[in-house]
């Protein structure tokens, strides 16, 4: 029997065999979801091969970052000790609601100041994406993007804000398209009129992608 991941949002790696393992007994059980909710899906052509598309599309893109290692991140010397703030903004979100397994969707903007290293610039993104494909809360995602780049870049200052829209608020219940925010600081962000926090947050309204 398979390991089983005890938290939505954890992270478990799995081989390609497994993967493919996973897949087929996927498809089986959707299968039979679909047979729960009224479907003869093997009558319609349309929707015949669909227990094993979403399967692959859970497996190879919603909750990949459950399955995969972590990236390998690249950080290289800071010989000139720069202290200023490096920030990637408009970094796409793609996650899914742990609660009614819904995407929600927006941008983060991610911040740090070096101490003695600075990571490449791609990584930020990457530590993003790997993190965001899986089931879990918003709240979770930013606190977990925090704390990873904090732990590997060894700085006590992190700046991490998320805003998305969550289908599970516009399709369902209240049916609302609001957007929820969420912001994880440390260090010198958490400082009340320090120069580096009031850039963070004007980088935010200034460079950040407009939610649609």
């Amino acid at each position: 029997m398979k390991e089983l991941l005890k938290k939505s949002n954890g992270n478990l790696p799995r081989t390609s065999e497994e993967i493919e393992q996973m897949i087929t007994d996927a498809a089986e059980a959707y299968a039979n979801f679909l047979t729960a909710v009224g479907f003869d899906y093997t009558a319609d052509r349309q929707t015949v091969d669909t227990p094993r598309r979403v399967a692959k599309a859970w497996l190879k893109d919603l909750i990949v970052g459950s399955i995969t290692p972590e990236p390998n991140i690249t950080v290289f010397p800071n010989d000139e000790g720069y202290d200023g703030l490096v920030i990637q903004s408009g970094i796409p979100i793609v996650s899914m609601c742990a609660h009614h397994n819904l995407a929600f969707t927006g941008y983060a903007t991610v911040a740090y100041v070096p101490a003695e290293n600075v990571i490449g610039l791609s990584k930020l993104n990457r530590i993003v994406e790997w993190f965001a494909r899986r089931p879990q809360m918003q709240e979770s995602l930013t606190q977990q993007i925090h704390d990873y780049i904090a732990n590997k870049m060894s700085c006590g200052s992190v700046a991490v804000s998320i805003a998305c829209k969550h289908t599970c608020c516009s399709h369902r219940g209240i049916k609302h398209p609001s957007v929820m925010t969420t912001n994880k600081f440390s260090g010198v962000f958490m400082e009340k009129n320090n120069m580096i926090r009031e850039e963070f947050i004007s980088a935010i309204q200034m460079n950040g992608t407009p939610m649609k």
